[in-house]
């Protein structure tokens, strides 16, 4: 069943797809504030701080706002001669929606239209706050950019780059598509302002912060909306013990929403014929895509010495083929048959990883080191 649901978006993906509305709507600028969370980000946040402030959107208009959570004082100084508002915020437990609460508490006085969320080694493009305006001009309250690789120095990087373009196809642009909402996927997003501080006031003890953000959109049926071409350039993990840390991270996080919300969808599907909340939380519910090659893989292969059903080669085909068309085209080269070749590393580092998950890991503020 997950072989086809993904299928059918990967394939979907392939259609074009463009917003509606974008063409009629207005330029009128809108006061826009970026919230750039970091926890003990010191290596990458001055840089970050400084490329935020490169848009052609008008200065006058937006503010970068680094929400600084155990930085030192030496990254505190540099940061304080840029032109950015450092917020030190500071917690027994860090999370980053506790860090976006404080943010978004502490510049509501201001009264701003749109937030804007970035992780602490995001890029964005110059235009990127243009086409957000015009999509809140046009009725968005929520949208989800595109966030892409900004490196791809290593095998490792650039697999990572791979699985999140795979990941903007399938649930993001092929969503759109058929007419679902995109997913979210923790940064490069953008809000109404006051919608967003008023669904994130109950958030705040959690890592996947935006798994529980979708889910309470969901919950409403409010839409969430994909700019492809909104582009936002995140950093790449360098190596297979990061890229596992980060993934095992992840599927900790997917299990205890799957664990704890999936009674709660049933009631939303049931009792208030709620289907985009429960199907929300059925993805919570799939298999990771590269642990997925993996069984499918050995499967697929067993099948061929007809020790199982010979349907499991098909299977495997077609999620092989989905995956290859959710590959943009500007990946086809030499270096995707590498990346290919690293993925037997990847799943045993997964393997390894997930074996390892603890209760805990839902509600900490980690940093994965994505560097080499």
């Amino acid at each position: 069943m997950q072989v086809l649901y993904l299928s059918v978006y990967a394939f979907a993906s392939l259609f074009p797809y463009s917003v509606k509305g974008l063409q009629k709507a207005s330029n009128k600028p809108n006061k826009i504030v970026v919230f750039v969370p970091g926890y003990k980000e010191d290596r990458i946040i001055v840089e970050t701080a400084k490329q935020s402030l490169l848009q052609t959107y008008p200065k006058e208009h937006f503010e970068v706002v680094i929400l600084a959570d155990s930085f030192s004082a030496e990254t505190l100084e540099e940061l304080a001669a840029l032109d950015v508002h450092v917020l030190e915020v500071a917690f027994e437990n860090s999370t980053k929606a506790k860090s976006l609460n404080k943010g978004l508490a502490h510049f509501a006085d201001q009264r701003p239209d749109i937030a804007v969320i970035l992780d602490s080694d995001n890029i964005m493009a110059s235009n990127f706050l243009d086409q957000i305006n015009r999509g809140y001009n046009a009725g968005y309250k929520v949208i989800q950019g595109h966030r892409t690789a900004k490196n791809q120095d290593t095998d490792f990087a650039f697999l990572d780059a791979l699985n999140e373009e795979i990941g903007n196809s399938i649930f993001r642009k092929g969503h759109r598509v058929l007419g679902f909402s995109s997913a979210l996927i923790g940064s490069a997003m953008a809000f109404d302002y006051f919608y967003f501080k008023d669904i994130m006031d109950d958030i705040a003890d959690v890592a996947g912060e935006d798994k529980l953000l979708e889910l309470k959109i969901m919950k409403e049926s409010q839409l969430i909306e994909y700019f492809e071409d909104a582009l936002v350039y995140d950093e790449k993990v360098a190596n297979a013990a990061n890229f596992s840390k980060q993934r095992t991270r992840w599927v900790g996080v997917q299990l205890y929403f799957f664990k704890n919300y999936f009674l709660d969808g049933l009631k939303e599907l049931f009792l208030k014929g709620n289907f985009t909340y429960f199907y929300k939380i059925f993805q919570f519910f799939l298999i990771p895509k590269v642990l997925l090659i993996g069984l499918l893989g050995l499967f697929g292969l067993l099948s061929v010495f007809q020790i199982v059903s010979p349907i499991w080669l098909y299977i495997a085909v077609l999620y092989f083929l989905a995956l290859l068309a959710a590959v943009p085209r500007r990946y086809y080269s030499f270096r995707l048959l590498r990346a290919i070749a690293n993925i037997p590393k990847a799943i045993l580092f997964m393997v390894m990883g997930i074996l390892r998950i603890r209760k805990s890991t839902a509600s900490k503020f980690e940093v994965t080191e994505k560097g080499a």
